[in-house]
This record gives C-alpha cells, sequence and structure tokens, in this order.
C-alpha cells in the first residue's frame, strides 16, 4: 500500500474550462489523461507503462514526496534490476520532458531531498477534487452534504486508474477508492431518509448494494426508503433478500432497524408471504435459491416472543426467521406490553416466559387468550409445579417447555401446536418434586485462534465485516472465511449466538448491545 498524504490538495481553484498553462488538469478515475492549456496527453503519450506508473503513484499522494526507494520498491514488487536507480531517474526526465516542457525541474514534477513530489499548487487533480468533496460533505448540514455527496459520486462512475489493470500497487488503491465510494454511496443514502426524500435513498442503496451485498445500512436505507414511498410489499421483498444474503454470507440475521420495519411492514400487508426479491435470469438469488422459487406456496406461522431476557429473544426470532415456514413478527418483554403488541399483531402463536418483571405468564396467557382463543401460547419455564401444569391447562395453554431445552423441540411444538392439548416436555416432568440439579461444567470446545479472537473481539464492539477485514488488514473473503469458522466453533448461527456463547465460555466479555451484521 503506497503512503497516505499528511494532507490532501483538490488542486488549484480555478474558473472556466481552460486552466492556466502552467497547471495540469489531471483524470485518474477512468483511463489517465493529462491537460496542459489546450493540449491533451493521454497514457500512451509518457513514455511507457513504468514511467505512467511513477506519474500515477506521485499523483495518489499529491503533494507528499515519495523516496526513490520507495518507487523502485513498488515499480518492481521488491525486485528490482541492478540498475533500479538509474533506470527511476530517467522515467522521471522522460516524463519531465512529456508533461512540463521547457520547464525542467521548476514544473509540477518536482526533485526533493532523497525523492520526487507533484506540487498540488500546480495540479488539478480529479481525485483530489473527489475526496475534498467527501470532506466537505462530512462538515456540512444533511441538505448541503447531500448535494456535495452526489457530485463526487457523479465523477466517481468510471474506476480509478482504468489503465493499469495488472499493477498490484493499483488494484489495492482501486479497491481502497471503490471503499470510499461505497461508503459515500451508503452516506448519501442515510442522508437522503433523513431528509424524507425516500426515491432517493433507495436509488443510493441499491447503488451501494451492487457494490456490497454486506452493507447492512444499505439494506436498512433501501427498506426503509421503500416504506417511506409507500410500496410495503417491495420493502418486504428486499429485508427478505437481505436477511437470506447475510444468513449465507455470514451465518447472521438483520439487526434492530431492519427486524422492527420488518415488523411494521407485516403489520401493515396482514403478513403477507413475501418471497425474496429476484434475481437475474439465469441466476441464482442471494441465498442460492432460484428466483421466484423461495418462499413459493408456503404457509407461515406469525409468532411473537415475550421474554424479558434480550440475548435469549434475539436468538430466538434469528432461529424463527431461518425457518421457511415460521416468521417473527415482534418480541416484548413484559406482561402489559406482549399483551398489547397481540392485540395489535394478531400472532398465531405466542412464546412466553412464565417469569416477567410485571407478572407471571399465566395472567398474560389468560389476558390474550380472552380476547383471542384461537392464538396458541407456549409458555417457557425451568420449575413448573403441579399447580401450575393445572392451571395452564385450564387456561388453553398449548404447551410447557424449558427454557434450556433443544432448538429442534421448540421449533417442532410451535409447528404442531394444537389448541384443547398441552404438550408438557419430559424434562419438566421429571422436575416436579425433585430438588435442584447442579449445573454441569460447560465444554471447552475447540479453540480460537488469536486472529479469530480479533475479529470476534471486533465484532462485538458492533463492527461491520468490511470493517473487521479493514481493520485487520486482511481481505474480505478471509473475514469471511473467519466468522465461519468461530461460528462453527462455538456452535453458533447469528453473531448475537457467538457472542453469547463466547461470553458463557469465558472466551470474551462482549457488551449487551451487540447488534447482528
Amino acid at each position: 500500500m503506497l503512503p497516505t498524504p499528511t494532507q490532501e490538495s483538490a488542486g488549484p481553484s480555478t474558473t472556466g474550462d481552460v486552466l492556466p498553462q502552467c497547471v495540469l488538469e489531471v483524470r485518474l478515475l477512468g483511463p489517465l489523461r493529462i491537460r496542459r492549456g489546450a493540449e491533451v496527453i493521454d497514457a500512451g503519450e509518457l513514455g511507457g507503462p513504468k514511467p505512467r506508473q511513477v506519474l500515477e503513484i506521485l499523483l495518489l499522494n499529491l503533494g507528499t514526496p515519495i523516496s526513490k526507494d520507495r518507487l523502485i520498491d513498488v515499480l518492481w514488487s521488491g525486485r528490482p534490476p541492478a540498475e533500479a536507480l538509474p533506470t527511476l531517474e530517467s522515467y522521471v526526465s522522460v516524463l519531465r520532458r512529456r508533461v512540463q516542457p521547457g520547464q525542467g525541474k521548476s514544473g509540477p514534477l518536482r526533485t526533493v531531498t532523497g525523492g520526487y513530489v507533484m506540487d498540488p499548487a500546480l495540479v488539478d487533480l480529479d481525485v483530489g477534487r473527489f475526496n475534498d468533496l467527501l470532506r466537505r460533505a462530512s462538515r456540512c448540514e444533511p441538505g448541503d452534504a447531500l448535494e456535495l455527496l452526489q457530485e463526487a459520486l457523479g465523477m466517481a462512475s468510471a474506476p480509478l486508474l482504468g489503465d493499469e489493470l495488472t499493477a498490484p500497487w493499483a488494484e489495492e488503491e482501486r479497491d481502497n477508492h471503490e471503499h470510499r465510494v461505497c461508503r459515500a454511496r451508503a452516506q448519501a443514502a442515510e442522508l437522503a431518509l433523513s431528509l424524507h426524500q425516500p426515491e432517493r435513498a433507495v436509488h443510493w442503496a441499491r447503488e451501494t448494494l451492487e457494490s456490497d451485498l454486506l452493507s447492512e445500512s444499505a439494506w436498512s436505507s433501501l427498506v426503509l426508503g421503500l416504506e417511506e414511498s409507500g410500496q410495503p410489499l417491495e420493502a418486504l421483498k428486499a429485508f427478505e433478500q437481505c436477511r437470506r444474503t447475510l444468513h449465507q454470507e455470514m451465518g447472521c440475521t438483520p439487526g434492530d432497524t431492519l427486524r422492527a420495519a420488518h415488523t411494521r411492514l407485516l403489520r401493515l400487508t396482514g403478513g403477507a408471504v413475501i418471497p425474496a426479491a429476484a434475481a437475474p435470469a439465469g441466476q441464482a438469488s442471494a441465498a442460492g435459491t432460484p428466483a421466484g422459487e423461495a418462499g413459493a406456496g408456503e404457509a407461515t406461522l406469525r409468532i411473537l416472543t415475550i421474554d424479558d431476557h434480550k440475548t435469549f429473544t434475539e436468538l430466538l426470532t434469528g432461529a424463527l426467521d431461518r425457518e421457511p415456514d415460521l416468521r417473527s413478527v415482534g418480541s416484548a418483554a413484559s406482561v402489559a406490553s406482549g399483551v398489547q403488541m397481540c392485540r395489535e399483531l394478531e400472532p398465531d402463536v405466542v412464546v412466553m416466559d412464565y417469569h416477567l418483571p410485571d407478572g407471571d405468564g399465566l395472567s398474560a396467557a389468560a389476558d390474550i387468550l380472552e380476547h383471542r382463543p384461537d392464538t396458541r401460547i407456549i409458555m417457557l419455564t425451568g420449575d413448573p409445579s403441579q399447580d401450575v401444569l393445572r392451571q395452564a391447562a385450564g387456561i388453553g395453554i398449548c404447551g410447557f417447555l424449558p427454557k434450556d431445552g433443544s432448538l429442534a423441540t421448540m421449533l417442532d411444538t410451535l409447528r404442531h401446536a394444537r389448541a384443547g392439548n398441552m404438550v408438557v416436555h419430559p424434562s419438566l416432568v421429571a422436575q416436579i418434586g425433585a430438588p435442584p440439579a447442579v449445573s454441569a461444567g460447560f465444554p471447552p470446545g475447540p479453540p480460537l485462534s488469536p486472529r479469530e479472537l480479533d475479529v470476534l473481539r471486533l465484532m462485538s464492539e458492533g463492527h461491520e465485516v468490511r470493517m473487521v477485514a479493514n481493520s485487520l488488514g486482511i481481505s474480505i473473503r478471509a473475514c469471511r472465511g473467519h466468522v465461519k469458522t468461530i461460528f462453527s466453533k462455538l456452535g453458533s448461527h447469528t453473531q448475537s449466538e457467538a457472542m453469547a456463547e463466547a461470553e458463557v465460555r469465558g472466551i470474551l466479555r462482549v457488551k449487551s448491545d451487540v447488534q447482528a451484521f
């Protein structure tokens, strides 16, 4: 990676189309082009690939001296020829004759102690103007910032260094620039949404997702923008594609903002079953399912969770949303909020903890069934008594399950619970009247490598996968591989599960408000 300039410059301020004779107007976005007054110089007129690359490296570090040793190392990928230094100096001489004839060492390409530098006062560089627009946008009010971002993104329609197709350093620079462009698009989408301009938010969100399907902020802008623009069914399709993409690529589920939007959209559309957004003809959808097949003909049970344990609720919600015939419509943390949400959302099944902060599950179940007798209620507890079971049967609760039981048992019970029958898990029946059991020690499982621990730590701080990869200096593909390995070793399917499991095992102390990628 090339050095980062200590102070970027967009070049001289100009008016009109023609710059002063001594100033170079340079385009690095797309094919290299240099304009000196009325004369235009293209990439083929700079004396060959290596002199051209010297100029590009210096331009990318406009105003920052680059040593001859560093230029040699980059140009020849660490394997320079024996005569590298005089060869480099000859390249610079060729460049001066091409781009600043008659000016010698007094033009934009200057010699400094041990190296060279491009004078920012004599160069108007498109990449510099792009970065300057991004900086100005970060300091403006939302309305002005959005216009500056739109101007910057209009400049960035072509890739950086379009003439350098094979140089490793150029590929790295292109990746870094594309990351900045992608981040600017996501920011533009968020700003447009905050300014109640949903059409622009949807446009920039889609642009972002073309480059980064794992940008949850872009998915949020897309879903919320479609919702605000009066397209709830399209918003549900976008959410479904987001959910499938995150599940396939990262093994995780959407975060709180998207799940809240999902609940609102289900309420608005009456819980319609929405297939994932169609992929291009002949291609699979984000989850590897042929376009148009996902979700077709599936009868979906709408499930509400009432539990004050946030981690458990997040884990169960994620598990439900991975099942094609089950869908979480929301969650509550108390009797009062749970009863109210049942009246508003009218779920098919309620999964409820027996112990709640403002009352017990039996009283909540009685209230729910009084207003909607067809609702199926599954109660979770670890210490039922015969009296509680008798009351539950009288109220009409469909089942009692241990809160620490298997997920497979939970899902099977949700699918087959029927009003008029009450299923009690055998482990609960065996506990009635028995003394409390001593909890067994937790099996250690495979240890995490130092790199996996670094990834896990950054995940626990809420960083998205691209940010984790950048922080550790690894590729996104490698980062995804580490995440999948972490999930496998911890026996987890979502980021929330991994965080909870890591905390239980004492691997890492994590914050309680971590959201999924």
